[in-house]
């Protein structure tokens, strides 16, 4: 049976599949250690490639802490304020503080009115309080009605955010527009305000555009003779009644809260 591998063709121990045995293996010499090379600054080097050599050093105990640390932080950080909302996000806080410093006669201002567009609680609120008092003119959803269409782009009176925090305050007793500063206070006001910014541009299917497109402020444009005359008895969005004429029947002092 000793010769039995000889008989069948197979090398005795000394050659299979070309290799030496054990005397070269893959290029390394056998029963020889492998050279090391060693950098001043990096130390021990473990791969040279095209000249760039890599090291295998272990990084600071202080910087692998940091990084697991941030890792877990943001994980927390994402299931307590978005995941399962525990607590309020800080964007919504700092809503909430910005509303209440113009509750409290604080000046009003354009980052302000966009800060509290973006907390869903005050939009919410604004949404509520724009239904019990608004949607006669404007429409459920601000698409116009009698009154402008709050979701387009053309504002007759501006559409900057303070510019439709003056409007609902004071009024445009020209175009039928009540005063509602007294009537829902500052915080009130705030808040259809932040509602009204959150449909603005959403162009929702109603009444058709009214006034100068993203020109606040800007006068109305003066139609050219090409287009349609308004049919006769149509009414015109923003015209002053006549002297001494008698207001609409239906025309209530309690029209919407908002006007473009």
């Amino acid at each position: 049976m000793a010769d039995s591998g000889k008989e069948l063709g197979f090398p005795s121990g000394e050659e299979v599949a070309g290799f030496p045995s054990g005397k070269e293996v893959a290029g390394f010499p056998s029963g020889k250690e492998v050279e090391r090379k060693v950098d001043p600054i990096q130390g021990e080097i473990l791969h040279e490639y095209d000249g760039i050599l890599e090291a295998d050093n272990e990084l600071p105990r202080w910087w692998l802490i940091t990084f697991y640390g941030t890792i877990i932080f943001a994980a927390a950080y994402w299931f307590y304020y978005e995941g399962f909302a525990v607590g309020r996000h800080p964007i919504a806080l700092y809503a909430d503080e910005m509303a209440a410093r113009a509750a409290e006669g604080g000046e009003v201002t354009e980052e302000m009115l966009t800060t509290i567009a973006g907390d869903p609680a005050m939009v919410a609120d604004g949404a509520h309080i724009f239904e019990t008092h608004c949607v006669v003119c404007h429409g459920v959803r601000g698409e116009g009605n009698i009154g402008p269409n709050l979701t387009d782009s053309a504002w007759i009176n501006g559409g900057e955010p303070v510019q439709i925090h003056t409007t609902l305050t004071n009024g445009i007793s020209t175009r039928g527009m009540p005063a509602w500063g007294a009537t829902l206070g500052r915080d009130g006001v705030l808040r259809v305000v932040a509602f009204v910014l959150s449909v603005r541009d959403t162009n929702v299917p109603g009444r058709a555009p009214e006034g100068p497109r993203d020109a606040a402020g800007a006068a109305t444009p003066t139609p050219s003779p090409t287009e349609a005359a308004p049919a006769e008895g149509a009414e015109t969005e923003g015209a002053a009644p006549a002297e001494g004429a008698a207001p609409e029947e239906g025309t209530s002092a309690g029209a919407a809260p908002a006007s473009h």
